[in-house]
């Protein structure tokens, strides 16, 4: 059979779908295209071996289960029936395709029986369409020599483009184009000599936590395959992958593309051949539910959901915050609605520790883990973490419309926990926004792909460190501040009023709940002192008969001063400074303001140069500290890096402070002279269509 193209095997594919589409709704279409995909690749990857296996099982001296049949599959799995999709039999056939499902081996088996297709298959079967079904895929050819796993990755791509919402709300969180994740696999691995150069056979580990249809490790290992066949190695580095997956369908086309490969690549040793590559890719939740608890990996490649909820998991995830640094999320608490940076910590935590030879990972992530949260916030405080443990590498920005699924900006962080003397405390930022090329024809929301050449000169400026304009290489300091909050005097003057009274009354919850006679004895002071102006420390004196006046239940005396200025206040600057009673100054509320100081900058030369010249009474308040906080509803501790100075730090990256050129607005004439051109074209093409 000539090889195709993915774009022809997909419209093969969903030629069945076509087919069957009055008797399977669109929701289930991954319950039927999916399976039989596999299943038909699992087939054809068989092929070769399939009579030496079935010459073995007739003797009936091996178990079903004995592993000895791999040697003779030539794979980590092997089928024990005669069946094919081609001799199913028109009768029965449901029948006949779960006996050959259930003769394959339990790693196979399970990937196959995770797409729940009996039901699907038994609807088919019982109007007389299963048959045709297993026909038309037998005569596919998708074995992994006529189809890459990034083609059979294509096909739930197409799948999922066509019927995303209606199989999974968060089907396309998956998809990571090729183009991305090729480039990311080359951050990952630039400068790692003992990975790409050594010839000594070595094991390496790479996990993604996020892995969906393993289609980034996939990838990887392909490109790493490329690289080392150029180099003619007898025994060059091996990488031996782990991932996690939440979702059925995706984990099962995972697993099945790394059960396809094997470790041996080329060198036909029998036993690697029999190694289960998908061994390490596990069924479950990353957030609440780690496989690897305590594991840590030399390298990860992941592209965790963008804005994903971690409702369900809250709880988890909330009481492995309480475990401090002990657990995964010990540097804060993102928003419920995004738990990218929960990933992120994620990657940060299994990476290994240096005396192992430290781990690396690239992470495509969208733009809110660049800037969101305040300072003293969760997503700052984990930012703020990964800058004190020296983890960031690097970010660049890559284009928009490169995803299928959404057009957003999105970014890729390069972590690194052993890097050279020469970036330790660096930052490089990469804006790689303009390095696309527009595709011929677009694939959902990606119109533009990254090329060969500006995948390598993204690299080569990773590796140099280049410092240009498209990159700059800056201390982690750079995105870190001090919010430090200054204060200024109250200067105000109290005028009581008659017409003010309705406002003071229905102020707030102590001031309605005052009685008659204490609204009358209000009424009263606002009478006598209605004539004139009274100054704080009038008003403080003042306010003591007062408060004696009014009868329980009645607001702290404090909170009836705090009123009488809010409704009756008139500020202004000529009036005196307030102090309370012990001389101590009154702030004003609505003057209160924030700065944000630079790292290691001097505050008092930060006021003296930014806030004296334009607020002069403006003060620090130095009772806003940067420090823990425990959280007694939550149990947590809020900000667990704070370090008690005055302020409190902040993080934020900004690829526009580093960046963003100017651009001249065109002059108003030019705009007023096009204008005039447009309304003279118009007005003609109005007479010539009436006339």
């Amino acid at each position: 059979m000539a090889e195709k193209s993915a774009f022809d095997y997909v419209n093969e594919i969903w030629g069945i779908a076509n087919y069957v589409r009055d008797v399977i709704r669109p929701a289930d279409y991954n319950k039927l295209i999916l399976p039989f995909a596999v299943l038909r690749r699992f087939e054809c990857a068989l092929e070769a071996t399939r009579d030496v296996v079935n010459r073995q099982v007739a003797k009936g001296t091996w178990e079903d289960d004995d592993p000895k049949y791999c040697a003779l599959s030539g794979h980590c799995f092997y089928n024990v029936t005669s069946f094919t999709l081609s001799n199913l039999g028109a009768t029965k056939t449901c029948d006949a395709l779960m006996a050959y499902i259930n003769g394959f081996s339990a790693n196979a088996r399970e990937v196959l029986q995770r797409f729940e297709m009996r039901q699907t298959c038994e609807k088919l079967d019982e109007k007389g369409m299963l048959y045709e079904v297993c026909t038309r895929f037998a005569g596919f050819d998708l074995g992994p020599e006529a189809v890459s796993d990034r083609m059979m990755t294509d096909i739930y791509e197409h799948l999922i483009q066509r019927y995303g919402e209606e199989i999974s709300q968060d089907a396309e969180d998956f998809m990571t184009p090729k183009d991305v994740a090729r480039l990311a696999t080359a951050l990952l691995f630039a400068n790692e000599d003992t990975l790409l150069n050594a010839d000594a056979g070595d094991i390496r580990t790479l996990y993604d936590g996020s892995c969906g249809t393993c289609g980034f490790i996939c990838d990887a290992l392909d490109q790493l395959d490329e690289w080392h066949d150029k180099g003619h190695f007898k025994s060059p580095t091996k990488i031996v992958p782990y991932g996690q997956e939440l979702e059925d369908a995706t984990w099962a086309m995972g697993k099945a593309a790394l059960m396809l490969r094997n470790i041996a690549g080329g060198s036909g040793d029998v036993l690697d051949q029999m190694n289960d590559l998908s061994a390490g890719i596990m069924l479950g939740d990353t957030l609440d539910n780690d496989k690897f608890e305590g594991r840590s990996f030399n390298y990860q490649l992941t592209n965790p959901p963008y804005g994903k909820e971690w409702k369900k998991e809250k709880d988890a995830v909330l009481e492995e915050m309480g475990r401090g640094f002990d657990g995964r999320f010990g540097a804060g608490k993102p928003d419920i609605d995004d738990g990218s940076m929960l990933f992120m910590q994620n990657v940060a935590v299994k990476m290994a520790p240096t005396e192992e030879g430290g781990g690396k990972a690239a992470i495509v992530l969208s733009g809110s883990p660049l800037f969101n949260g305040d300072a003293g916030s969760g997503p700052s405080g984990i930012r703020r973490w990964l800058f004190q443990e020296d983890l960031v590498d690097c970010i660049v920005k890559l284009p928009t419309e490169i995803f299928y699924r959404t057009g957003i900006a999105t970014y890729i962080w390069v972590l690194n926990n052993h890097k050279p003397g020469n970036r330790k405390g660096y930052v490089q930022l990469i804006d790689a926004s303009e390095e696309k090329t527009p595709l011929r024809k677009s694939q959902g929301n990606k119109r533009y792909e990254i090329g060969e050449d500006q995948a390598a000169w993204i690299v080569r400026t990773y590796v140099d460190g280049h410092d240009h304009g498209k990159s700059v290489v800056v201390p982690v300091e750079d995105f870190m501040y001090r919010k430090v909050t200054t204060q200024r005097p109250l200067r105000v003057l109290v005028e009581p009023s008659a017409d003010g009274l309705g406002a003071l009354f229905t102020l707030n919850k102590p001031m309605e709940k005052l009685t008659d006679a204490s609204r009358a004895a209000i009424r009263a002071w606002v009478d006598e002192n209605g004539r004139g102006s009274l100054t704080y420390a009038q008003l403080l004196k003042e306010a003591n008969g007062l408060y004696k006046a009014i009868e329980k239940p009645k607001p702290q005396k404090a909170a009836l001063v705090d009123a009488l200025v809010k409704v009756f206040g008139r500020r202004g600057p000529s009036a005196d400074p307030a102090v309370d009673a012990k001389g101590n100054p009154v702030f004003d509320p609505e003057l209160k303001d924030f700065e944000n100081v630079p790292i290691g900058m001097d505050i008092d030369e930060y006021m003296t140069t930014e806030v004296l010249p334009y607020a002069p009474d403006a003060v620090v308040d130095e009772s806003v500290r940067d420090e823990p906080k425990f959280d007694a509803k939550t149990g947590l501790t809020t900000n667990p890096l704070g370090d008690g100075e005055v302020g409190i730090v902040g993080t934020s990256i900004s690829f526009n402070r580093y960046f963003y050129k100017y651009e001249k607005p065109r002059e108003p004439e030019v705009i007023a002279k096009e204008i005039l051109e447009l309304e003279d074209g118009l007005g003609e093409l109005m007479r010539e269509f009436l006339a």
